[in-house]
């Protein structure tokens, strides 16, 4: 993309802004905001433009950013409440900030989380807006994260497989470790999906397959690769060859971009319209990040 072709698109949303500039990552996902300090609270402009790009791109990065959790959340809630937790999780917790969970990868693990597509928590019956993550330590090499733009994923789709999605919805269910990834991830192994069903008992919820998401008006693709089990009134069975044909539209690279981490470096994305991928190519290196997850306004009829 041309700087030319970055400053038209983008001149309109750094119009009042001061030294505020935003620098597209790729044609469909991803801004990096410039010149904003998170620490301290955004002028409402600031705040309604910034608003304006995270609709768009469904997912905005700060660089050099150096917060305490306190500022991490009071940035959050500028955006919508800031949820506690609320149901079980692999994630660590700080004592202190019950709003934020800890994604700590240590030497000795084996996997990282988070290392497949998906939104998150689409199981719950309400998911959240967006999930806001922070660098605190990052390996040496490797920890990049993937997102893939679901409304540029709707828009590839042929108009008669819309008609048809609109009058879907499709199952979340938490349990589903087998469905990982239909395209490429391997299976869970027996002894790991017994110890998810104590886990997780009973989590599952249906979601319109298509959405318009209320900030842009854009028709959103709402499927992910981990969580969405079945449609409903359909068998897996049934499902699972639509499943896999809607997930390689959805992951096409065109449709993605590729953020790395640097220490101080905070992502906050769309839970309505990107997905995400946290690569797993960095073992035996530790990985700190501070999660917080935002609720809001959720996507309207199609």
């Amino acid at each position: 993309m041309s700087e030319a072709i970055v400053e038209k698109r983008t001149q309109a949303i750094r119009a009042g802004m001061g030294a505020l500039r935003l620098r597209p990552l790729s044609a469909h996902a991803g801004v990096e905001v410039l010149g904003v300090d998170l620490r301290e609270p955004l002028s409402a402009p600031v705040l309604a433009e910034i608003t304006a790009a995270f609709n768009q791109w469904g997912v905005i990065f700060f660089r050099d950013q150096d917060l305490t959790p306190a500022q991490q959340i009071a940035f959050a809630r500028q955006f919508g409440s800031v949820e506690k937790r609320a149901h079980p999780t692999t994630m660590g917790s700080l004592a202190a900030y019950p709003e934020l969970s800890e994604i700590h990868h240590r030497p000795s693990d084996a996997r990282n989380t988070g290392g497949f597509w998906h939104s998150d928590q689409t199981f719950l019956p309400d998911p959240p807006l967006g999930s806001m993550l922070y660098a605190r330590q990052l390996p040496e090499t490797g920890g990049d994260t993937l997102f893939a733009h679901m409304g540029a994923a709707c828009d590839q789709l042929s108009d008669g497989l819309k008609a048809t999605l609109r009058g879907l919805r499709a199952v979340h269910e938490r349990l589903d470790f087998p469905a990982m990834s239909p395209l490429t991830a391997k299976r869970g192994v027996e002894e790991d999906l017994v110890k998810m069903r104590a886990k997780y008992p009973g989590i599952g919820s249906p979601h319109p397959v298509i959405g318009r998401h209320p900030g842009s008006g854009r028709e959103i693709l709402y499927f992910n690769h981990i969580f969405t089990d079945r449609f409903e009134g359909w068998t897996r069975e049934e499902s699972l060859p639509l499943i896999k044909s809607l997930c390689k539209i959805a992951t096409r690279p065109e449709n993605m971009c590729r953020f790395h981490w640097q220490l101080g470096s905070l992502a906050f994305w769309d839970n309505r319209a990107v997905l995400h991928y946290a690569l797993d190519d960095y073992p035996g290196q530790t990985r700190l990040m501070h999660r917080c997850v935002v609720r809001g306004p959720w996507l309207d009829p199609a």
